[in-house]
């Protein structure tokens, strides 16, 4: 249900999951309708006391000055962890979600406001599609709460059918069955797209391969010249290195070689 259409935003509702979805249809011109339009997500956020949040970054180009993410941190984060409706993760993640753009510079400066020195202490979650954002919110909805009923996984080898294929049979609680094949495909998948970029990986240098990680973790150069006690220039020699050696353009590409350090 859409709740919101403004100038540059959409916030959209869905009740029966509690998730507010905000998608940046436009790029504010400039930081006061960029504020505006956060103020209505907040005002919304406020009545409707979500325990889900979705940032869609794909159309935003606007890159927020450091007067403006301060601003942001105190007005619009603050109140709503106060609030407390926003549910936690059991890994320590907040259930806000950002979508990353194809604009890297803006979204390194939205990830900026949550540093670990603001007042917020919001912990988001990182994602390159929103396919992939749901199914983590769906599986924290669906297991939060029953943790003490979870029944094993059972698999069980059947031998091969007609044309030579390994069949396999999988016992699952119903409930659980969606998320037990999502989880199948998610690791065959990221079984394929190892073995297809593993000589890219490989090229990497073992610093080179150290950014890599960081910048996966959503790291901006700043941060990372600390942990690996560097300069950020030489950190952004590193992120160039890695673009041009894994043939990547957009920062989601590099969100796929999270599955070379699982």
């Amino acid at each position: 249900m859409e709740v919101y259409n403004g100038p540059h935003l959409i916030i959209k509702y869905e009740q029966e999951c509690s998730r507010l979805t905000s998608t940046w249809k436009s790029s504010p011109p400039n930081d006061l309708e960029y504020r505006k339009e956060l103020i209505e997500h907040l005002n919304i956020a406020q009545k409707i006391k979500p325990s889900q949040i979705i940032w869609l970054l794909e159309s935003l180009t606007f890159k927020v000055g450091d007067v403006t993410k301060k601003w942001v941190d105190e007005n619009i984060s603050a109140p709503i962890l106060r609030a407390g409706f926003v549910g936690k993760n059991q890994d320590g993640f907040d259930q806000v979600v950002f979508i990353v753009g194809k604009d890297v510079l803006a979204y390194i400066e939205i990830m900026d406001i949550f540093k670990e020195n603001t007042s917020n202490s919001f912990k988001p979650k990182i994602f390159a599609t929103e396919i992939e954002s749901i199914k983590w919110l769906s599986q924290d909805v669906n297991t939060k709460d029953s943790k003490s009923k979870e029944q094993k996984l059972a698999i069980t080898f059947k031998g091969t059918d007609d044309d030579g294929k390994v069949v396999f049979e999988l016992r699952q609680q119903a409930t659980n069955f969606d998320g037990t094949i999502n989880l199948f495909k998610i690791i065959l998948e990221q079984n394929q797209f190892m073995r297809n970029n593993v000589e890219k990986y490989s090229s990497l240098t073992p610093r080179e391969k150290e950014t890599l990680k960081y910048i996966i973790k959503g790291c901006t150069n700043n941060q990372i010249s600390e942990k690996m006690h560097v300069s950020p220039h030489t950190i952004r020699t590193h992120r160039n290195r890695i673009w041009q050696k894994l043939e990547i353009k957009h920062f989601r590409d590099c969100l796929k070689y999270e599955s070379f350090f699982n």
